[in-house]
């Protein structure tokens, strides 16, 4: 406890002046949130933070967190320090007690910008994008953030020889799963050709090494802990009456208070060979024994999908741009697609893009999206009707199969208006022989109001992406996702700051989310401060 506010006191003094955190709400089209950003001119230092209290496991804690950072020209560093002390005023020992734990107090270390000469960052990337967007689209490891902490990293060069550049990306530099890298360059840069010299074409790959890398398995028995009701424990998995007592060393097994037939419980069989002989009261055992199923996974399951893009602008100013840009992609095993032609423009306060979109079958763009860390595996269950469940793990690998050829286009606008409203949306409409999953819609809408007095921010996004059509019935599905922020200035430094994010997964299939086992919400309240 001593070492940790011996940290405290010795690191707060250092920040004296604020940058509040922010948490962009990215759609496909934007630009990358920090690729968007310049560099201060002057060092500045800054300290945000939280307190409040969380439910961790059957535990309360009382949670201090501080947020410090500081960025010096091209250098920026930041540390998110989670304090929670529980009702003995003592810090929770299992979040120090390991290397890594300490390395997950890194928010980030950053040099530059992916535009520079040379960059690097390390910790939460929020935002990452590659290409034009076929293969990572704002891809975020910090989607269950503070939750799960993925500690990322990417590094990359871009040399003065023809453009020639170089990057790499891993999700968390712990597990290395979710890896990409790219290679760049200017092929027509020496022959000083009016808009061909800037030609940039540049290929991509992105991979999965592990598609249930989500899910722990604790006990290493191949059933993950998220349906393994004794995750310590690698000879038990199920306890289909929730007793306690696995399925495998329980004489009822389905709970109905009948002793199970041994013919159709071995451990029956096998501790009370003679039980049925033996009885001599005209005990009926239980012949309908309707057990829970669970399915296994494969340690290495991966995806890989690789891609060339290009890019050149046609018309540079400072009111007006325009560039053309395209890309084909490859989801190794399955689909290909393409974009061309596509266009991006500036002007005045609005940005847009238009693309024409050619997609094969079983393909998929921007097939790591903001939600694949939640997409890219998911537990379903199906209820039998003669009773029991079957549990498994599904992919996003598995929906491919059903993706038909098609056709359409991708169209996006932002604006902002009197930096008071700021506006963005992104439409895909894709058109087939079938039914496939080709349409798409991004929104947010975020308010700066000057009208109502200390209300700082109000923000809400949306997404359905990948389905048949744009359900507005049920805009609760597999494939949506909504999110909203609200800000309260309590004072010039302190904020009172909501937010609130749903990600839905539909266990049973029904095409209905309903019940908190199918709704994740997750729900933040509380004061942030800045000097």
């Amino acid at each position: 406890m001593k070492k940790h506010l011996l940290f405290l006191m010795i690191l707060v003094p250092l920040f004296l002046f604020a940058q509040a955190l922010t948490d962009e709400l990215s759609i496909p089209g934007d630009p990358c949130v920090e690729e968007d950003a310049d560099y201060p001119d002057a060092a500045v230092y800054g300290m945000s933070g939280a307190v409040g209290t969380v439910i961790s496991g059957n535990e309360t804690y009382s949670q201090v967190r501080l947020l410090p950072q500081i960025n010096v020209g091209k250098l920026g560093f930041g540390l998110d320090v989670d304090l929670l002390i529980d009702s003995e005023g003592q810090v929770r020992k299992e979040d120090w007690d390991t290397w890594e734990d300490y390395v997950n107090k890194i928010y980030f270390i950053s040099w530059a910008r992916r535009k520079d000469p040379f960059y690097f960052k390390v910790g939460c990337i929020p935002d990452y994008t590659l290409g034009h967007g076929l293969i990572f689209d704002h891809y975020s490891n910090m989607l269950r953030y503070p939750e799960v902490k993925n500690v990322g990293a990417y590094v990359g060069i871009n040399t003065p020889y023809s453009g020639l550049g170089f990057e790499a990306y891993t999700h968390n530099i712990h597990q290395n799963e979710i890896l990409a890298g790219r290679v760049s360059v200017n092929p027509l840069a020496l022959l000083e050709i009016p808009l061909l010299e800037k030609l940039k074409i540049s290929a991509n790959v992105g991979i999965d090494r592990n598609q249930y890398g989500k899910y722990e398995d604790e006990d290493n028995d191949k059933i993950p802990d998220v349906y393994d009701k004794f995750p310590n424990d690698a000879n038990h998995w199920l306890d289909t009456d929730n007793d306690g007592i696995p399925d495998g060393m329980d004489i009822d097994i389905n709970g109905n208070g009948i002793i199970d037939h041994p013919d159709y419980n071995s451990y029956v069989a096998q501790w009370f060979p003679e039980i049925v002989a033996q009885n001599t009261t005209g005990y009926v055992f239980d012949t309908s024994v309707l057990r829970d199923t669970v399915q296994a996974y494969p340690k290495d399951d991966d995806v890989l999908v690789y891609s060339m893009d290009y890019q050149i602008p046609l018309v540079e100013g400072d009111f007006f741009s325009l560039a053309n840009y395209g890309e084909i992609a490859m989801i190794d095993g399955y689909g290909s697609g393409v974009i061309f032609p596509g266009f991006s423009s500036k002007f005045l306060i609005f940005d847009a893009k238009l693309e024409f979109r050619n997609f094969g079958e079983q393909f998929l763009p921007g097939y790591f999206d903001r939600l694949y860390n939640n997409q890219r595996s998911y537990v379903q269950y199906l209820e039998r009707p003669t009773g029991g469940k079957e549990w498994s793990l599904a992919t996003k690998e598995a929906s491919l199969a059903s993706i038909e050829p098609s056709l359409g286009w991708f169209g996006y606008l932002r604006a902002n208006i009197y930096d008071m409203i700021y506006v963005k949306g992104a439409y895909q409409d894709m058109y087939g022989e079938s039914t496939f999953l080709g349409k798409s819609l991004w929104a947010s809408i975020s308010v700066n109001p000057t009208m109502i007095s200390k209300l700082k921010e109000a923000t809400i996004y949306y997404s359905q992406t990948n389905v048949n059509y744009i359900n507005f019935k049920y805009p609760r599905n597999n494939n949506s996702n909504v999110m909203g922020r609200l800000v309260y200035a309590i004072s010039d430094n302190t904020n009172l700051v909501g937010r609130y994010s749903e990600i839905y997964s539909d266990l049973n299939g029904d095409g209905n989310i309903k019940g908190k086992d199918e709704v994740q919400e997750m729900f933040n309240f509380g004061v942030e401060f800045t000097f």
